[in-house]
């Protein structure tokens, strides 16, 4: 008794000497764990957040957390019903033949009679397998203390929660702190304060002018019914800043990421006005669909970066030629109402309106009802109404054409007055971003900025100018190997030394091809941004270990990359071709991690239609399910107004 005694005394001591040992290393990787989510969070408020409070902020504001089990078969049934009407309604109206859609229709709601025993035996036994479907047990991916953490911060009003202007970052400001910022900016001479607008009295004077323009012919009724849909809950914008953490200093945002900072000064912010319920909204949408197709139209127009490099990869340049980058200040709010509707009309009316599936609107008829969207902004913030005096708002529809249109204006004058225009050899824009390559010296271009600087008494331009490497959009464009062989320009991804790689946490409830797609787009985009090789390499490197920190195996992260890698880079940079094939047929559901085997369900008799001729041809694709998205954190957090 006494020997086995002491053998289990001896044990105890060895547990003990293990127990510390175990418990230190818990605590170094939570402090680890914790280090690494401060680098997603900047904190500008005197609000000390917890240490579940950088957690769950560090997750990301599109962390989805993984919705409730209650009423999850009840959801799926009503959505199936939609779906079934859709079914029924292309049978009822579809003659087979392959028609465009309408820019501007609604749905109905129209709810089809009784199609053919086929279609409804399928519709039937589908609502009945969904009927039985269960829901599996998942565990949630946010712990106790982080779900008492999001509640904490939802009932937090004396902070404001806001995503970086080009940035992941989330930044945490004292709600003062962001009306003070946001009042400096309404006190300029962009905004003024008025009473509380008439928002019916400026609905009705928008539809007097658009049911004339049917009666006129200018209109069809599809656009109509579009443009006359009452909304029943009108309203005026939400006025909201995204602070520009960029402009500050490195070591500074650096000192306040690490909280070694005791200075919180908040940096300025872009200002947004979102028009959602807006009586300017849908005119706006109107009038932007015969706008883009002028600016694409525009000599300096750049789409986007696959655009951009198909565009400069083929010019041939001479060694000494210099690469310049600009940037306009605030284009979209310092130009004024009249330079604005003046550009949109002479390019209007200089237009080729041959290519539309829609009447074209008369001219005085666009420029009526872009006056409205211009000169009737009305928004809201803490209480106060304001309205824009000067420029376009950035989150209003057509405002990136109208600002494109007479920025193109700008332009041609300054390369007209420019006198060694004849050395420029490239010159593309994309909004107010512009890049140029110039066979000439520093000084020479420096004339063409000194007359941008001093042809518009608000806008102003700044540049940067380099022998040998420039960054333009998500590309940085050098001098390299290429370059020294037959004189074309590397170009390699550029990426911005404020991002984070925040990307979309892997633990989030969103479905599987979610996070596949993202690795997937982010590889294609690498591929197409990187002709060497060899840097491309180091550049995918670099993106799995940033996917690996936020969640992501090397198991599901390696195909993806080789299967990209492997394809010819010329894919990439393809132009897309549209094709007439026919529309998908698409049921929509929220996604629940709970439910398996949905879109195996809504197949499972799918074959019955095959025996009906006319079901045959109208249905031959198989249904696919497109996946809404529940409340991710930034719904639940970011706050659309500060009442």
């Amino acid at each position: 008794m006494a020997r086995r005694f002491n053998r289990r005394k001896k044990d105890n001591k060895s547990t003990k000497r293990i127990k510390p040992y175990f418990a230190n290393l818990r605590r170094i990787k939570k402090w680890k764990h914790l280090n690494e989510a401060r680098k997603y969070v900047l904190n500008l408020s005197k609000y000390q957040l917890n240490d579940n409070e950088y957690v769950l902020l560090a997750k990301g504001l599109k962390f989805i957390p993984t919705p409730k089990q209650k009423n999850v078969k009840r959801c799926i049934l009503k959505d199936f019903d939609e779906f079934a009407r859709k079914l029924r309604c292309k049978y009822h109206f579809d003659n087979g033949a392959d028609s465009k859609i309408h820019p501007f229709r609604t749905s109905s709601g129209f709810q089809p009679p009784y199609t053919c025993s086929l279609l409804e035996e399928y519709i039937d036994k589908t609502k009945l397998e969904l009927s039985s479907i269960t829901t599996k047990t998942f565990q949630d991916n946010l712990t106790h203390s982080e779900r008492n953490a999001l509640s904490s911060l939802k009932k937090n009003l004396n902070v404001v929660i806001e995503k970086a202007d080009k940035s992941n970052t989330t930044v945490i400001m004292d709600r003062n702190q962001y009306i003070s910022e946001a009042e400096r900016q309404l006190l300029s001479k962009h905004y003024m304060q008025v009473e509380k607008p008439n928002l019916i009295y400026l609905q009705d004077l928008i539809q007097t002018r658009i049911n004339d323009m049917h009666s006129r012919g200018s209109i069809d009724k599809i656009t109509l019914q579009f443009l006359k849909e009452k909304n029943p809950s009108l309203k005026c914008g939400q006025f909201y800043l995204l602070p520009k953490i960029h402009k500050l200093q490195d070591n500074v945002r650096n000192a306040l990421i690490n909280d070694l900072c005791s200075i919180r000064r908040l940096p300025p912010g872009r200002p947004i006005i979102a028009q959602c319920n807006t009586p300017t909204r849908k005119i706006g949408a109107y009038c932007d669909y015969f706008l883009i197709p002028i600016v694409q139209k525009q000599l300096t127009y750049i789409k986007d970066t696959t655009d951009f490099i198909n565009k400069i990869e083929g010019l041939e340049l001479p060694t000494d030629a210099l690469l310049i980058t600009y940037d306009v200040t605030s284009m979209y709010t310092n130009m004024e109402f009249e330079e604005q509707l003046n550009a949109v009309r002479n390019a209007y009316n200089n237009a080729d309106k041959s290519n539309s599936d829609i009447p074209y609107p008369d001219v005085d008829d666009l420029i009526f009802l872009l006056r409205c969207v211009l000169e009737n902004n009305y928004f809201e913030f803490n209480g106060k109404f304001y309205k824009q005096i000067i420029g376009c708002s950035m989150g209003a529809v057509p405002s990136p054409e109208i600002s494109d249109m007479r920025m193109y204006e700008i332009t041609q004058i300054i390369e007209y007055k420019f006198h060694q225009v004849n050395k420029i050899l490239f010159h593309g824009r994309f909004r107010d971003d512009g890049f140029i390559i110039f066979n000439g010296t520093k000084e020479e271009i420096l004339e063409f900025f000194d007359i941008s600087n001093s042809c518009h008494k608000h806008l102003k331009f700044t540049f940067e100018i380099a022998h040998s490497s420039v960054n333009f959009l998500d590309t940085t464009v050098y001098k390299g190997n290429r370059f020294n062989h037959c004189q074309k320009l590397d170009i390699k991804s550029y990426i911005k030394p404020t991002n984070n790689f925040q990307y979309l946490h892997r633990n989030s409830a969103h479905n599987v091809s979610v996070f596949k797609g993202f690795i997937k787009g982010e590889c294609i985009r690498h591929s197409r941004n990187t002709n060497d090789p060899s840097v491309l390499k180091t550049i995918l490197q670099d993106f799995k270990g940033h996917l690996s920190k936020r969640g992501y195996s090397e198991e599901e992260i390696n195909p993806i990359v080789e299967e990209t890698t492997q394809k010819e880079r010329q894919l990439f940079l393809r132009k897309r071709e549209k094709t007439n094939s026919s529309h998908p047929h698409v049921m929509v559901t929220k996604f629940n991690p709970r439910v398996k085997g949905l879109k195996k369900r809504i197949l499972k008799y799918w074959n019955i239609l095959e025996a009906d001729p006319t079901c045959k041809d109208l249905f031959k694709s198989e249904p696919i399910i497109a996946y809404s998205k529940h409340k991710n954190i930034g719904d639940l957090l970011i706050k659309s107004s500060l009442q």
